[in-house]
């Protein structure tokens, strides 16, 4: 991530310094002549490495991060004089950036916050503001906490049932093949960064018991035969979704289209 910005920073005329564990030494020189520093390290390092360059930093200085969980860099930034905004690119590697979602947390900006926005909508990303971290942690817990642990179990689960692979694949409709891509395309993915995405939010914890708290009550009315039930249940969750329901649903349509598409081409 780190280096991605780096190359999209020095694009639009900004001029960059980067170290990583092989120029450590460097760190005190990067602070110094920097006025914005970004932490960009691995979930479970964040916290040292704003330890380990805090004596360098001074009032003038904005300090941010790239970090998928707030509740343990936040405070640690507060702990330094810096200034501090604190961010969540909402994507991974890729080649074009743009229109991609990027969460900006205001926590202490001493003025510094129209610039730091403008910084990034340069890159033509959009900047989406949430009011404070612990906001953002509550969120995670459903779009990365919820939604990857789903991903990660049903894995676990064809594992355990020895599932047939190749047949399921052979006869699933684009929406199963979506959901399988999104699957697969976790689980290509680093596994330290996704096992500290999940252990280090304490929120994750409450909305995944709750998740299987709701999952057996469902599986008790499947064993109950409970049509009335679960049907109920059903429309209960379409209502709740209101209007995105209904948006969200064209929006799978278009995404089946261009699923057919690539599979077509890869014949």
């Amino acid at each position: 991530m780190g280096r991605m910005f780096q190359h999209c920073f020095s694009n639009i005329g900004k001029a960059v310094i980067t170290s990583d564990e092989t120029s450590i030494a460097s760190e005190q020189m990067l602070v110094e002549n920097s006025e914005l520093v970004i932490i960009s390290v691995p979930i479970d390092e964040t916290v040292n490495v704003i330890h380990r360059i805090s004596p360098w930093l001074r009032s003038d200085h904005l300090l941010s991060d790239f970090t998928s969980v707030k509740c343990n860099a936040v405070p640690t930034m507060l702990e330094t004089k810096a200034a501090v905004i604190s961010c969540h690119p909402m994507f991974g590697k890729m080649d074009d950036m743009s229109k991609q979602n990027l969460i900006v947390i205001p926590v202490r900006e001493e003025d510094f916050l129209v610039a730091f926005c403008d910084l990034f909508e340069a890159l033509n990303l959009n900047v989406v503001l949430i009011e404070n971290w612990n906001k953002h942690d509550e969120a995670m817990s459903f779009i990365q906490g919820l939604m990857h642990f789903i991903h990660i179990v049903f894995t676990q689960t064809l594992k355990a049932k020895t599932a047939d692979l190749e047949t399921i694949l052979s006869i699933c409709s684009p929406v199963y093949q979506a959901n399988f891509a999104f699957t697969c395309r976790i689980l290509q993915r680093d596994p330290h960064l996704y096992t500290h995405i999940l252990m280090d939010n304490p929120q994750n914890i409450s909305v995944l018991k709750n998740f299987v708290e709701i999952a057996q009550k469902s599986i008790s009315l499947l064993q109950d035969k409970d049509q009335s039930s679960f049907k109920e249940k059903f429309i209960e969750s379409r209502e709740y979704l209101g209007e995105f329901g209904q948006l969200f649903s064209s929006q799978s349509d278009y995404l089946i289209e261009r699923i057919k598409e690539f599979s077509d081409k890869t014949k």
